[in-house]
């Protein structure tokens, strides 16, 4: 399947990589998006929409930056997204903010978007417990420890498993 991007161009795209989202981002009506892995092969990735060319989101898995990152899905929420109750298999994903100075990025931790791998369906939830911020700041002056660095590799490859290629 071919998708046009405003960024990236036409590019084609295994149609099985599409992840449908129901209920859409806030703000936006888009139901449709791919994620797609840029050539720097790091750790940000695109969420592209299918159907709107210049709509696409700077995201990343927020576990990889805040250690004990954890989302509690609701009962409708696995039902949107069309887990099992047993199911331990999803993806976390945060959209980045991006302003003029790159030491600015954040991450919007109050409101992660969970894809289910399995049946390529997502959802961008609210967190509502007051825990996590809108903008968290990426980057701090600590360095991570070794044992997170090891995890952030893992969770990108689970990412990258369900990407489309540039």
């Amino acid at each position: 399947m071919k998708v046009t991007t405003s960024r990236f161009g036409e590019i084609e795209i295994d149609s099985d990589k599409i992840i449908e989202m129901p209920d859409g981002m806030i703000g936006f009506t888009e139901h449709r998006f791919i994620l797609l892995l840029p050539d720097n092969k790091g750790c940000f990735f695109w969420l592209q929409s299918v159907d709107n060319p210049a709509l696409a989101f700077v995201v990343a898995d927020p576990t990889a930056f805040v250690p004990g990152y954890e989302v509690t899905l609701t009962p409708d929420e696995y039902d949107k997204l069309r887990l099992a109750p047993e199911a331990v298999e999803v993806i976390l994903l945060a959209v980045v903010n991006i302003p003029n100075e790159a030491r600015n990025i954040t991450l919007n931790l109050q409101g992660p978007i969970v894809v289910n791998p399995a049946q390529m369906t997502a959802k961008q939830i609210v967190l509502e417990n007051g825990k996590y911020p809108v903008r968290h700041p990426l980057f701090s002056t600590a360095e991570p420890e070794q044992t997170e660095r090891d995890g952030v590799s893992g969770s990108v490859q689970k990412i990258t498993a369900i990407c489309g290629n540039l």
